[in-house]
């Protein structure tokens, strides 16, 4: 059973993990890479990669 649960967080922190990614590489081309969301993009994204390393 815990196998599963670790497998179903695990999935869903990489489902984040892709969109969050997506989402800064357009808002780094759109907007540039100092532009202020895309620098927030980018924190948020060390986050959740932080908290996968750690599953």
């Amino acid at each position: 059973m815990k196998k599963t649960i670790n497998t179903k967080i695990e999935q869903t922190l990489l489902d984040e993990i892709n969109s969050l990614r997506r989402e800064m590489i357009i808002q780094g081309i759109t907007k540039g890479l100092n532009n202020k969301k895309t620098i927030e993009l980018s924190q948020k994204l060390d986050i959740v990669l932080n908290q996968y390393q750690l599953t």
